[in-house]
């Protein structure tokens, strides 16, 4: 019964991690399409 909810913690936190990875990598490539968009916009500030 023990190793069960051993196994459930595990889990649930192995899902939490990737989730947390696939967030990331979102974030980076999401921030990387941006970067041309907001190099222009500060050229034209500057």
């Amino acid at each position: 019964m023990r190793y069960v909810i051993m196994i459930q913690i595990v889990s649930i936190i192995a899902l939490i991690l990737l989730g947390a990875a696939a967030m990331f990598a979102w974030l980076q490539n999401r921030s990387f399409q941006e970067s041309p968009a907001l190099e222009n916009t500060s050229l034209l500030k500057g």
